[in-house]
């Protein structure tokens, strides 16, 4: 099962985005009047949420549901997101993807879940520059994977899934 970053945007009508270790869309949707558990029953069809990211701060309780239940590593911003710096971060990365957000459940969604992810592009740029060095990029997935859950070093990681 694929790991994930989840950037969820919780409300009345929840928003969603799912991006793989790679920081490629795999979902964006939301849903109305939806509860913890149709959320949780949906999301999880998508892969192993690893991280759930947040636009506001503190975290949302239903986000914190949401994270207690898959498991997961809560990133939030210092400060809640300015709806001007959300459309900045966003703007390139639905462009490039040729995606349109519905609404603006699903672009708070996306902006946190791209926090999430640039919170760790500097590990996985890490991984990725050590994986090629040694021509191992088919552990690709798999050493980010065990390196954020785990919490180990790079090198321990590849040592030990070097198979």
């Amino acid at each position: 099962m694929e790991s994930l970053i989840l950037g969820i945007d919780p409300g009345s009508t929840v928003g969603y985005a799912a991006l793989d270790l790679d920081g490629n869309l795999v979902k964006l949707e939301s849903l109305r009047n939806c509860d913890l558990n149709k959320a949780v029953s949906k999301i999880n069809k998508l892969g192993k949420i690893v991280v759930i990211g947040t636009d506001v701060n503190p975290v949302p309780k239903f986000v914190d549901k949401i994270a207690s239940n898959f498991g997961a590593k809560v990133i939030e911003p210092r400060d809640d997101l300015q709806l001007k710096y959300k459309k900045k971060l966003t703007k390139e990365f639905l462009r490039d993807n040729k995606i349109k957000v519905k609404n603006k459940h699903e672009l708070d969604a996306l902006a946190a879940a791209l926090v999430a992810f640039k919170h760790y592009q500097p590990l996985f740029n890490r991984i990725d520059n050590h994986l090629n060095q040694i021509n191992k990029n088919h552990l690709n997935k798999k050493i980010k994977n065990i390196v954020l859950i785990n919490e180990i070093p790079i090198k321990i990681a590849i040592d030990n899934n070097d198979k």
